[in-house]
């Protein structure tokens, strides 16, 4: 049994690679931008940080509970919105959704997924954590379509992602991944948008690939990439009593005037660098971050370039509250379905136990920027 999340995405690409139905699964999962610098340094920027462990302070229990805006999870791991788990599971979402369940930690439904909310929904425990992530979309019967569906089923939040004003078209080549992606078919792409060209949408009994519903000039793309703004955010806080998060925040001035603004969270992340390339790595800026919110009740989270238990804790210890994973996560449902998935958060929880106790910290309460250094104080530039 694998024993890593690095060891579930090289059996996972082994897996999806041996069948060419299924091989271009594998390069939509690894898309990255431009150069992919954004990317690679996403991975990079864990390796940059130290670990100083306090001695002598461990205790045998080691206790990862905490809370996100008020709910309690086991652990300091989330599910990030993703695209793409259609194709590697007849329930999509839902897997991520019933094994975010298991862990009693929270997943964050995407609105550009596979599946309806209304039927994500009907497919996951009703006592699970889940967040709904959605665009302020040009048509905004489709922001409201999924707010109003959140609300229903008993959502704690809407997750507003704010990187994405048009498709970044340059797909990074440099170590990745083909264009076998475009011919992926998905059965209801993009199923919360309901409304396209000011028309109730209808959706193809045969499906949709990627290639049709990502063409300069179709529907879907025009209503997905938009260039939505402050007051379009001061409308959507105006619809709903649920919290909001911001998603996509890369800078300290971003981070300020959200907090002004009186949004619940901020979700640093430079969406998996599949957009703009060249963009900090979310670790790099976490710190400003967090220090531009430190006097506001703005909780702090981030995602983008997580593998391990070191990984969390060195966020954790920057300042985020709770990190997301991604691909990860995409990487478990490829390699073993939805047991994959299961096994993704069981390996970070372990780990993440195991390196609290080494660094002597054995509740997330006890976490702090003292048991982390970068590694310019041990090899300063001469």
């Amino acid at each position: 049994m694998a024993s890593t999340v690095d060891e579930i995405k090289r059996l996972a690409k082994e897996k999806l690679l041996r069948d060419e139905k299924v091989a271009g699964v594998w390069d939509f999962i690894q898309i990255a931008t431009g150069d992919r610098h954004t990317y690679d340094e996403s991975l990079r920027a864990f390796k940059r940080w130290r670990f100083q462990p306090r001695i002598l302070s461990a205790r045998p229990s080691i206790s990862m509970w905490t809370t996100v805006l008020g709910e309690p999870i086991s652990m300091p791991v989330g599910i990030a919105p993703t695209v793409g788990s259609a194709a590697l599971h007849g329930d999509a979402e839902a897997t991520f959704g019933r094994a975010a369940s298991r862990a009693k930690t929270l997943m964050v439904l995407s609105s550009v997924g596979d599946l309806p909310i209304e039927t994500f929904v009907k497919k996951v425990p009703q006592d699970g954590l889940y967040w709904a992530q959605t665009y302020l979309f040009r048509d905004r019967r489709n922001t409201l379509h999924i707010v109003r569906n959140a609300e229903r089923a008993g959502f704690k939040a809407i997750v507003v992602t704010v990187d994405s004003p048009v498709e970044h078209k340059s797909v990074g080549s440099k170590n990745g991944p083909t264009r076998r992606y475009l011919d992926i078919l998905f059965r209801t792409p993009v199923a919360n948008i309901r409304f396209m060209d000011g028309q109730e949408r209808e959706f193809s009994k045969e499906g949709t690939t990627l290639a049709e519903l990502w063409a300069d000039g179709a529907a879907c793309h025009k209503e997905s990439f938009c260039f939505a703004n402050w007051d379009e955010l001061a409308w959507l806080k105006s619809q709903t009593k649920l919290a909001i998060v911001l998603k996509g925040v890369v800078s300290a001035d971003s981070a300020r005037q959200a907090a002004s603004f009186g949004v619940a969270g901020i979700l640093v992340s430079a969406h998996g660098g599949r957009q703009l390339d060249g963009v900090p790595a979310p670790l790099d800026v976490l710190p400003e971050i967090v220090h531009a919110v430190k006097d506001t009740n703005v909780e702090i989270y981030m995602d983008g370039g997580v593998r391990t238990g070191n990984d969390v804790l060195k966020a954790l210890a920057l300042g985020a509250r709770a990190v997301f994973i991604g691909r990860p996560a995409l990487y478990g449902l490829a390699y073993n379905g939805e047991e994959g998935v299961d096994q993704v958060l069981n390996i970070l929880k372990e780990e993440l136990s195991i390196t609290m106790a080494l660094c002597g910290c054995s509740t997330i309460s006890e976490v702090d920027r003292s048991i982390v250094r970068h590694e310019t104080e041990f090899h300063p530039k001469l």
